[in-house]
């Protein structure tokens, strides 16, 4: 049976196209002028982000788009699509850089903006998709993925198109918007693998709800299949080109199947207090917003909109592994019940609203103690400084927004508010949180210091991967596994340089032989980063270590 507009809850009489144009403008520039300035401005921190970097580098150097490698290693723990887009902005910006890696990252990103827009349209109007659009965009979790260089932004968007398409495929001519459905999943598994079936799950709780089994047929589309399995294969076949019998136990079992679906873990309270930091400022309209959502459950769009949102986080919570960035589909559906709770006047004063509402004052409050106390212990935030005055204010405003609407049950208070002065807090508070992770964790500066030592030389790491390092130093680091392996390769010729994190430093310090040396040691991230030669070694080229009268090495200006 064809479920009508009408039937599922859509407001028919509210689609006036230019208003509903102008709002998909208004929030794609909102999402964009929040998240663009910022791509590019901070240094690689993570193994992670720098892994994806270099085997875009390494498929535009050996012009190979599947036989890519870090440090040698093939590399096909996920699909390719990724470091594909930063091959891609790399040729339109001159080069594999922070930017070229992040800006993929951020299209995607201002592209879920706009698609849960897309998707709240036509669940419940225009006005309230226009409000879950710019919700997420203000959702602090979402907006710190959209700067974090990796695929998990690309899995979103195509997710969230997914849903918008299997809705429109509820209301409209089937077969096409099937065959979108289809054609976003395979994007979405083109992205980072089985993460990206991710929408089956609350789509067919949500057919087996409204419709029973027969429900389900509703996915059967021949014309989205072969698109699946066209993009799917894409990747697939030259993975298995590349060497079957190793993708099929080392990352289809290793890192695809068992990673995500190994035996459940059902304690989650880190889980859950992820989401809720994730979630904020949104997080306190949480409970009245699920308390009505239930109650209107079997208003079909509704209904969809709460599975939505709740189905990913369980999958998330049964998981064998989990990570903060897989809560990211949490997020539009979450926006998409809060915009409908105030947009629709489902809110009324409640004892949960009046509870939340002092929780939301209690926390702007500690969160402005939290960031004097920063910026006095390491400069975070210089405190009291005249630029830092319009941060501390707008979060205590958002606190007193959050106190009054929620008391006082006003919908336009909450979103516009809300809105407005996240806005605030998250484009004026990303440029100091740059400067200070720039400063904090100085890979950058690290690999400048490594190279006055090592003077193109080996280099090998320990304690760690650090291809933040790799990317730096624009070549091939070593990774060493083992005290022995630490030892022998000290004593290779060439006089290779190793870099040693503080937790690695503290199990070798007994067992250093004595001809080593600490040659430098800077402080990056939580680690004192040592620099380690042995004494007497022949440098590259077979020159002698030449030494200062400090011991050191002579090091050219």
């Amino acid at each position: 049976m064809q479920t009508t507009p009408a039937a599922a809850g859509l407001p028919v009489t509210d689609r006036p196209g230019s208003r509903r144009f102008a709002a998909a403008l208004l929030v794609t520039a909102v999402a964009a002028l929040l998240i663009l300035p910022a791509v590019g401005r901070q240094v690689l921190t993570s193994s992670d982000e720098a892994r994806f970097v270099l085997l875009a580098r390494d498929m535009l150097d050996r012009g190979v788009w599947f036989d890519a490698a870090v440090r040698e290693k093939q590399y096909r723990n996920k699909p390719p699509l990724y470091p594909w887009s930063i091959v891609v902005a790399a040729r339109l910006t001159g080069g594999v850089t922070e930017f070229a890696a992040g800006l993929p990252v951020a299209v995607a990103a201002i592209g879920t903006v706009l698609a849960t827009f897309l998707l709240g349209d036509r669940l419940f109007g225009w006005r309230a998709g226009a409000t879950a659009g710019l919700m997420l965009a203000t959702t602090y979790g979402f907006f710190q993925h959209s700067l974090e260089l990796l695929p998990d932004m690309l899995v979103l968007v195509f997710v969230t198109l997914a849903g918008w398409a299997f809705w429109r495929s509820t209301a409209e001519s089937g077969r096409r918007w099937r065959a979108v459905f289809w054609a976003a999943v395979g994007l979405a598994v083109f992205s980072k693998g089985p993460l990206g079936l991710l929408p089956l799950a609350p789509i067919a709780v949500w057919l087996l709800a409204v419709e029973g089994r027969a429900g389900l047929l509703r996915l059967w589309s021949p014309l989205g299949l072969a698109l699946f399995a066209g993009i799917t294969l894409l990747w697939v076949v030259p993975f298995l080109m590349l060497g079957a019998g190793s993708f099929g136990e080392t990352v289809v079992w290793t890192d695809w199947l068992d990673w995500y679906f190994g035996a459940p873990r059902l304690r989650r309270l880190d889980t859950l207090l992820d989401l809720a930091l994730g979630l904020v400022p949104w997080t306190f309209a949480a409970p009245p917003v699920l308390a009505a959502a239930w109650r209107s459950r079997r208003e079909p769009a509704v209904r969809f909109a709460l599975l939505w949102c709740l189905v990913p986080l369980v999958v998330v919570i049964l998981s064998e592994n989990v990570r903060r960035r897989y809560l990211l589909p949490v997020y539009p559906g979450a926006a998409l019940l809060v915009a409908w709770w105030a947009a629709t006047g489902r809110m009324v004063p409640s004892l949960a609203a009046r509870v939340m509402a002092w929780a939301a004052l209690g926390a702007s409050l500690a969160a402005v103690t939290a960031l004097l106390w920063a910026g006095s212990a390491d400069q975070f935030l210089p405190p009291l400084a005249p630029a830092t005055v319009p941060l501390y204010a707008a979060v205590v405003l958002l606190g007193l927004c959050f106190f009054h609407a929620l008391r006082t049950a006003r919908p336009r208070l909450l979103l516009g508010g809300g809105i407005v002065l996240t806005l605030v807090v998250l484009g004026w508070g990303i440029w100091p949180y740059i400067r200070w992770v720039n400063s904090t964790q100085d890979f950058r500066g690290l690999a400048a210091l490594v190279e006055r030592h090592a003077r193109g030389g080996p280099v090998a790491v320990y304690g760690g991967r650090f291809f933040e390092l790799d990317y730096y130093l624009g070549r091939h680091l070593v990774r060493l596994r083992s005290a022995p392996e630490f030892r022998e390769y000290l004593t290779r010729a060439g006089a290779p340089v190793v870099v040693v994190d503080g937790r690695a430093w503290r199990e070798l310090q007994g067992q250093m032989p004595p001809s080593v040396r600490v040659l430098e040691t800077m402080h990056v991230r939580s680690w004192d980063m040592r620099l380690l030669r042995a004494e007497g070694a022949r440098q590259a080229g077979g020159r002698p270590d030449e030494r200062t009268s400090s011991g050191l090495p002579a090091v050219a200006p």
